[in-house]
């Protein structure tokens, strides 16, 4: 009996993701294609970009762990995406390419550079997020 009570309290265990379902439903929205969104289906997305990204970071410490640094850079989220297929196919021409330290007399050129090498009617997540933080601030 009670492990039958137990067995249903498992079953209607309530996952929820680490990202505020309002956030991802503002970013959601961002692609003019989609109209409206079911809650369920909102909930979905915001559990599959939070297991995406432990995923991500699980396989980048791992890259990390073997060349021996204790810090996760750009380099081993790249040879982590390059090692699992499905993620190279969509995410590995959207990471930045390393490059080397910069001198101190270059460095106002590269982040221009950064920004002028972005495709065609692509937005950066930080810009929306520094145009919501300014939003709240007025």
């Amino acid at each position: 009996m009670a492990e039958e009570e137990e067995q249903e309290e498992q079953k209607t265990e309530i996952l929820r993701s680490a990202f505020p379902i309002g956030r991802v439903k503002k970013i959601v929205k961002l692609d003019q294609d989609i109209k409206m969104v079911n809650s369920e289906a909102m909930s979905l997305i915001a559990l599959s970009a939070d297991l995406f990204l432990r995923f991500l970071a699980e396989k980048s410490s791992e890259v990390a762990t073997e060349k021996k640094k204790k810090t996760v850079k750009v380099e081993h989220m790249r040879v982590a995406v390059k090692r699992h297929r499905p993620t190279n196919d969509f995410l590995f021409d959207s990471l930045p390419v390393p490059s080397p330290p910069p001198s101190t007399a270059q460095k106002s050129d590269s982040s221009a550079a950064v920004e002028k090498s972005l495709p065609f009617g692509t937005r950066r997540i930080d810009d929306f997020l520094r145009g919501k933080c300014a939003k709240e601030t007025e």
